[in-house]
């Protein structure tokens, strides 16, 4: 049994090793309980005193993919969005894809007049009267943490943008809202500065509703780095030839032939992708 194991988390904090979390994340993905059960009594053989959490979850994931690859691919999502890099802009690309998915038109890397200054904007989005100003913090290492100067800075940002906005006749009945949006977690002094300061911040589990890990699951936008048939050099010739979601590959299948992959795998991975979607 795995009872008083201590696990080490990305950031270097230890906590107690929770079955009901390991159980919830594969459930999520569409796991069913036979399957949950079944991993769950390998890896209680593989825990060890100060294990690190990724350690676990990636076992966990290879066990996973041994018996479905599409419920394996959206277990592993953090992982995915981690490797839409090296650059921030695919993460932009999926956070304006993702606002698309929620009935917004978006406008994604645009330059923009403020009052006083111009301004590099990842994603503007507007639905009705609303029109929101994103800044997308990405980062490719677990454990890093956006700090309160990051949305400190961000609202700056915004105010001057939003004075600009207003000033336009056809802007008078829009209601403004900054947004700062980060594929890993902020720390307690920018989630309380967001709060007070009403600027939204999003992190993979912030809020408790509405999260980028809930957002992305329930619009089942996934990006090309979550399948699992494929490996890294495969998705990142993807990613420099702008193909950042699953849903581009099921548009645009004539992509794939970038990867010169053998008929059988081929077809192996279209059947995953179908089931992601």
């Amino acid at each position: 049994m795995a009872n008083n194991i201590s696990v080490r988390k990305s950031s270097g904090e230890k906590q107690e090793f929770s079955e009901e979390k390991l159980y919830n994340s594969l459930r999520n993905s569409g796991a069913s309980d036979e399957i949950i059960h079944s991993i769950i009594i390998e890896i209680r053989k593989y825990l060890f005193e100060g294990i690190p959490t990724r350690s676990i979850y990636r076992k966990a994931f290879k066990l996973l993919r041994n018996q479905v690859r599409s419920t394996a691919s959206r277990y592993s999502l953090k992982l995915a969005i981690m490797e839409l890099g090296p650059t921030g802009y695919p993460f932009e690309k999926f956070i304006g894809a993702l606002m698309n998915r929620l009935g917004y038109e978006t406008l994604v890397g645009q330059i923009v007049q403020g009052k006083c200054v111009t301004h590099e904007v990842d994603v503007i989005a507007w639905k009705n009267d609303h029109k929101i100003l994103i800044e997308c913090k990405y980062h490719n290492l677990p454990g890093k943490i956006c700090s309160v100067q990051v949305p400190l800075y961000i609202q700056s940002r915004f105010l001057d943008v939003k004075a600009a906005w207003e000033r336009l006749p056809e802007n008078r009945s829009m209601n403004y809202q900054g947004w700062v949006v980060t594929n890993t977690r902020f720390s307690d002094d920018a989630a309380a500065y967001g709060k007070c300061a009403g600027l939204h911040l999003i992190g993979w589990d912030y809020p408790r509703r509405g999260s980028l890990k809930e957002l992305v699951e329930t619009t089942r936008l996934f990006p090309v780095t979550a399948i699992s048939g494929l490996n890294k050099k495969h998705k990142q010739i993807l990613i420099d030839n702008n193909f950042i979601l699953c849903s581009d590959l099921s548009v645009n299948p004539k992509a794939l032939d970038l990867l010169n992959l053998p008929p059988r795998q081929l077809k192996a991975l279209k059947t995953e992708i179908e089931e992601l979607l």
